[in-house]
C-alpha cells in the first residue's frame, strides 16, 4: 500500500504542474492545489492528455508524468522573471561609493542617475564614464537632498537602494507605455 504522504505529495505536484500549464493553455482548467485527486484535477489531466495527443485516461502514467513535468519546467523557465544580480556589496556594512571610485558599479550608478534626470532636473551635468568625480558627487548630493537622505555625496546602501528603487519604478513605467 502506498504511503499516504507520498501519494498526497505526488498529487500536489501533479496539481502544481497542471496549474502552471493552465496559465498558457486555456483548454486546461486550473485545478485546486490541495493534494486531493478529485474531478477538477482529473479533468485538467484529461485536457492535458488530449492536448498533447496522449491516451485520455485521466491517470498520470509514466509517459504523461514525464511530459507534464518537462512542460511544467519549460513553462516556469519561460514565465519566470530574469534573475537579479547583486551589484552593491552586502559586506562590509560600511561600504560606500565615493569620490575617486572607478569601475562598472560607478558607471551603473551614473547611468541610473542619468535616467533619473527626467524626474530630477537639478542633478546636474555629469558623464557616464565609470569615474566617481565631482559632478557625480554633486548629482548624488542633489538626489540625497530630494529624498531626505543624509547628504554626503557618497553612495551608501540607503542611497543605493533609493536610487535603484526609483530607477526600477521608472523602467517599469517605460515598459508599460
Amino acid at each position: 500500500m502506498p504511503d499516504q504522504n507520498t501519494e498526497a505529495q505526488a498529487i500536489l505536484n501533479l496539481q502544481r504542474y497542471l496549474r502552471q500549464l493552465s496559465y498558457d493553455e486555456e483548454s486546461i482548467k486550473a485545478p485546486p492545489v490541495d493534494g486531493i485527486f478529485e474531478t477538477d484535477t482529473q479533468n485538467a489531466l484529461r485536457a492535458f492528455q488530449k492536448l498533447k495527443g496522449l491516451p485520455v485516461t485521466g491517470k498520470a502514467d509514466q509517459e504523461t508524468w514525464e511530459l507534464l513535468y518537462a512542460l511544467y519546467r519549460a513553462s516556469l523557465a519561460k514565465n519566470s522573471q530574469p534573475r537579479p544580480i547583486a551589484l552593491f556589496p552586502r559586506t562590509p556594512t560600511d561600504y560606500e561609493l565615493a569620490l575617486g571610485a572607478t569601475g562598472v558599479l560607478v558607471m551603473l550608478l551614473q547611468y541610473m542617475l542619468d535616467e533619473l534626470t527626467h524626474s530630477y532636473s537639478d542633478l546636474g551635468d555629469f558623464s557616464v564614464n565609470g569615474t566617481f568625480d565631482e559632478p557625480t558627487k554633486a548629482a548624488v548630493n542633489a538626489f540625497q537632498s530630494h529624498n531626505v537622505l543624509r547628504q554626503t555625496g557618497a553612495v551608501d546602501r540607503d542611497t543605493w537602494n533609493q536610487i535603484a528603487d526609483q530607477y526600477n519604478s521608472l523602467f517599469t513605467r517605460y515598459q508599460q507605455e
